[in-house]
């Protein structure tokens, strides 16, 4: 990891990343989402919950880690209110409270694209090549846990941050089943997607946050939440 300086407006340290920090990133990570999530206000928790259909009797429905992974995930980067996700706002409004490593980690989280994407193979230890069904855009994707039970052909969705060659996952992953593809709520914005527009869809982030939205609310619906546990290992 090597440090350059310039002069951006917030700081002036910026931290280039590899894939050697994969684990800093994750346990980082961890602290700073919690962060962000602390953010969220009562009406925050309350409208990302309707948007997932889980919000009952003035309540947040939430039945296990599984669940709630992936509810605080959508919150953090599928929940849009001004045009931005919460990671991007906390950039903005709350980076005195950051170090220059969640600053980096956070400018980065504000870019962060929403895919459905297969796995095409592995190395069995740390790496694996995803391509993206909609772009069919291959990405490298570091996950230590992944990487070792991951099989081709597997398809999985989720938001990914770009960390400039390769690509780390956020914590809510879905295992995309036919249950999954053939619900209402995502075949709803398949159908919205012009034959032509297929390829560039997800790269606006307002689509990206539609996918998310559908494919979250219909693993609640379905009871699918639990159906992937990715456990990460001890960071």
């Amino acid at each position: 990891m090597t440090l350059t300086t310039h002069a951006p407006r917030i700081d002036m340290t910026v931290i280039t990343f590899t894939p050697t920090d994969y684990l800093d990133i994750r346990r980082r990570g961890v602290l700073l989402n919690t962060k962000i999530f602390k953010k969220l206000s009562s009406e925050d928790i309350k409208t990302c919950g309707r948007h997932l259909g889980i919000w009952h009797q003035k309540a947040l429905q939430i039945g296990n880690e599984d669940e709630m992974n992936l509810f605080s995930d959508y919150a953090t980067y599928g929940y849009r209110p001004n045009g931005f996700n919460m990671a991007e706002k906390f950039l903005r409004l709350f980076h005195k409270e950051a170090d220059n490593f969640e600053l980096e980690l956070l400018r980065r989280m504000r870019f962060a694209k929403y895919a459905i994407y297969q796995v095409e193979e592995t190395n069995g230890t740390d790496t694996l090549m995803v391509v993206d069904v909609f772009s069919k855009v291959q990405y490298n994707l570091i996950d230590y846990q992944l990487a070792k039970t991951a099989y081709r052909g597997l398809i999985l969705s989720s938001y990914l941050v770009d960390f400039d060659g390769f690509f780390i996952q956020t914590g809510g992953i879905v295992l995309v089943t036919r249950e999954i593809l053939a619900s209402d709520e995502v075949m709803r914005v398949i159908d919205s997607i012009d034959d032509n527009q297929l390829g560039d869809f997800l790269s606006n982030p307002v689509n990206g946050a539609k996918l998310a939205k559908a494919v979250v609310s219909a693993t609640f619906k379905l009871g699918l939440s639990s159906n992937f546990s990715h456990k990460e290992i001890d960071i």
